[in-house]
């Protein structure tokens, strides 16, 4: 059975977490200096989510807006798996070799997002804590 049980749900949990992230003071000028933004198509519920790290600071978009926004990179992954790789426990290479996570646009620009991503993982382990995917 899926963690999330809706898109709105997967919204709910994940736009405070990802705002948190672009206003960090350590995280948020990482995914700036990145300049890249990219999309993540999720399944499992159906959900859709934007970076837009363009600009400063970072912007995320979700649901329709998400669906129509111009990015760099565009992945496809189910949601448990999302939820898996912001615990730090989804290996991203592993995943894009193993087709778990597919890929549109140059590689290297999501793998040059991983170095601003790594400290969010331990970020998002206490915002679950705080804020359990349960009642997602």
């Amino acid at each position: 059975m899926a963690i999330f049980k809706s898109a709105e749900g997967m919204y709910e949990h994940f736009v405070p977490f990802l705002e948190a992230l672009v206003k960090d003071p350590v995280v948020g000028p990482k995914f700036v200096a990145a300049n890249t933004s990219f999309r993540v198509n999720y399944t499992d519920p159906e959900a859709v989510m934007v970076l837009d790290a363009t600009n400063d600071p970072a912007v995320n978009t979700v649901g329709e807006g998400a669906k129509v926004a111009v990015v760099e990179v565009e992945l496809s992954m189910s949601a448990d798996d999302g939820h898996k790789f912001w615990l730090g426990e989804l290996n991203l290479p592993v995943a894009l070799a193993r087709r778990k996570v597919k890929i549109q646009g140059p590689v290297t620009k999501l793998l040059g997002m991983l170095p601003a991503i790594a400290p969010a993982y331990g970020k998002y382990r206490e915002y679950v804590q705080e804020n359990p995917v349960e009642a997602a």
